[in-house]
C-alpha cells in the first residue's frame, strides 16, 4: 500500500499515475462505492469515501481496515481536510476527525507513505 495525502490540486495523482503507469484503474471514491474496491488500482478521494461511509452509519476504519487485504496492493490518496478552524457542525466535525483517525491507521499500514505539495513528494514513510 502506498498512502498519497496533500491538499486539493496539489498533484497526488499526477505523483501517482507518474510512480505507477501501469495502474490504469482510478477508483474516485467521490463518485463510487467503497465496497466495490478492487486491488491493483489507484483510489483517490478516500476523505469522501469516509464521508460516505459516515452517511451510511458505517465505521470508516472498521470498514477499510477489515478490506487491507485488498488495499495492500492499492496506492491511495486522500485531501487533507484535518487542518484549520473546527467546523460547528457536527457531522462535519465528526467527519474531520474519522478521516484523520483512518489516515492514521492506514499510515501504519502502508509501506510508503508521501505528502505531495506543489507536485513535489515528501516520503514520511518507507521506500528506503
Amino acid at each position: 500500500m502506498h498512502l498519497i495525502l496533500g491538499g486539493k490540486y496539489q498533484g497526488k495523482l499526477a505523483f501517482a499515475q507518474k510512480l505507477y503507469p501501469h495502474l490504469h484503474t482510478v477508483y474516485n471514491l467521490a463518485e463510487e462505492s467503497p465496497a466495490k474496491i478492487h486491488p491493483f488500482c489507484i483510489i483517490i478521494n478516500l476523505h469522501l469515501g469516509v464521508r460516505r461511509l459516515l452517511s451510511e452509519n458505517v465505521s470508516p476504519c472498521e470498514f477499510f481496515m477489515s478490506r487491507l487485504d485488498v488495499l495492500r496492493e492499492c496506492v491511495i490518496i486522500g485531501d487533507e481536510i484535518c487542518g484549520g478552524v473546527i467546523p460547528v457542525d457536527a457531522f462535519e466535525r465528526t467527519w474531520r476527525d474519522e478521516t484523520g483517525r483512518l489516515y492514521q491507521l492506514l499510515a501504519s499500514e502502508a509501506e510508503i507513505v508521501d505528502r505531495v505539495f506543489a507536485g513535489l513528494a515528501l516520503r514520511l514513510k518507507g521506500g528506503g
